[in-house]
């Protein structure tokens, strides 16, 4: 019988420019075999004069040697802390070794009173499955 648990694993991505293209390659553990959901934030408080930014940046994760392309999204931020995030529900298995390849865009919407550009650093948190045998 066996029983799965579920482990985070967390991509940051610094964002140190407007309009910025970061690639993604992040190697997995090799005991995952399969992504449960995925939730998407942005780590630091940003001294905007917008309470909220509907989209910052465009998300896109392939998965087993760019077979799997199950997220291509944007982010978003808000300062209200009583905003509703949540993981987004995902179901992809992982083959051993795999590498999460991809990329994340800003679009240069984080920026001050003075129209100046705001770095931050986009956190993804990916609940995956790890099987245990009981």
């Amino acid at each position: 019988m066996s029983k799965e648990r579920i482990k985070l694993r967390v991509i940051s991505i610094e964002v140190s420019e407007e309009n910025q293209i970061v690639p993604i390659d992040f190697k997995l553990a090799n005991d995952i075999d399969s992504c449960k959901g995925i939730f998407v934030t942005v780590k630091e408080y940003l001294d905007t004069p917008n309470i909220h930014i509907p989209q910052i940046g465009e998300l896109s994760l392939m998965f087993n040697a760019k077979t799997k392309h199950p997220i291509h999204l944007t982010t978003e931020y808000s300062k209200n802390p009583f905003h509703k995030k949540e993981f987004l529900d995902l179901d992809c298995s992982i083959e051993p070794n795999a590498n999460i390849t991809g990329f994340y865009t800003d679009y240069g919407k984080t920026k001050n009173r003075e129209n100046l550009f705001l770095p931050y650093t986009l956190v993804i948190y990916m609940a995956c499955n790890l099987p245990t045998v009981i």
